[in-house]
């Protein structure tokens, strides 16, 4: 079966920019046409809308093209990738001795939140959080806090996309209740959830930012509901914040978290609204 146009053209576009190396940094339409074996007509539409996209720019000199620094744009992430794992776990392992519960790191892959770092915790009981483990974006507090910080289109089209559906007892399905918290955690940079993707845990999540300002993971805490008290809740959000925080400096973020002032209050609320929610399953 012969290649789908698009796909054929994205082929071809990867062909011209892997024709480039150290030693011909600069080519022209004919030599690029020579290098990956096309008619120079094609190579020139195609060049034209690499360098519309900004992935080729022309030497006005000789005409020729080389490749633009917006790979370096891609570079960085895949250092930033490395980066956060490099400056997360001395942090990571500081929490979980200190909180003895299981603490992870998650990052955005597609429409699903991805445990990228995970440590156990140290308590005869605790949740179990493994490396590569996937869940829906809208299903709990490490998942709401990624979608909570993607844009509001990006937001709307990924619930135009997928279908909410029940992990647990308390799993959010209702749209105008998901704004909410997804509003909440925004304002407060701190989301809790209890049952919602996995039935008897809990979970306390605050987001890491790199230089650029941008929420590019979650750190979160997660533990057996049967400890989410007040106080735990309090104590455990407050260092998961610092945790954050400290990971957040380390990748050259220069702003502060939100004051943690109203934390009591928010939890206060949680609980109440978990309390009315067994009621009424009763």
């Amino acid at each position: 079966m012969a290649p789908m146009p698009s796909v054929q053209a994205l082929e071809r576009a990867l062909d011209i920019l892997e024709a480039f190396s150290p030693r011909q940094y600069e080519l022209g339409i004919t030599e690029l046409s020579q290098r990956v074996n096309l008619s120079p007509p094609t190579v020139s539409r195609l060049v034209q809308t690499l360098v519309a996209r900004g992935y080729l720019v022309q030497n006005r000199a000789n005409k020729k093209y080389r490749l633009s620094f917006k790979f370096l744009d891609l570079v960085a992430v895949i250092h930033a990738e490395r980066d956060l794992y490099k400056v997360s776990l001395p942090v990571l392992s500081r929490l979980r001795n200190k909180l003895k519960e299981t603490v992870y790191i998650d990052v955005l892959d597609g429409d699903e939140r991805v445990c990228f770092l995970s440590l156990p915790g140290l308590h005869p009981v605790s949740t179990v959080v493994p490396v590569g483990q996937r869940s829906p974006l809208y299903a709990g507090a490490d998942s709401r806090t990624l979608l909570a910080f993607l844009e509001d289109d990006e937001i709307e089209s990924y619930l135009e996309r997928v279908e909410l559906k029940v992990y647990a007892s308390n799993t959010i399905t209702d749209r105008k209740r998901l704004w909410e918290e997804i509003n909440s955690c925004r304002l407060l940079e701190t989301a809790m959830s209890m049952n919602e993707f996995h039935q008897g845990s809990a979970c306390v999540s605050a987001p890491i930012r790199d230089y650029s300002t941008r929420v590019i993971a979650a750190l979160s805490v997660s533990f057996p509901d049967s400890r989410a008290n007040k106080d735990t809740l309090l104590n455990y959000a407050r260092a998961v914040r610092r945790a954050a925080q400290d990971i957040s400096a380390a990748l050259g973020y220069k702003g502060q978290m939100r004051n943690d002032h109203s934390l009591e209050k928010i939890i206060n609320d949680f609980l109440s609204k978990q309390m009315k929610k067994a009621v009424s399953d009763i």
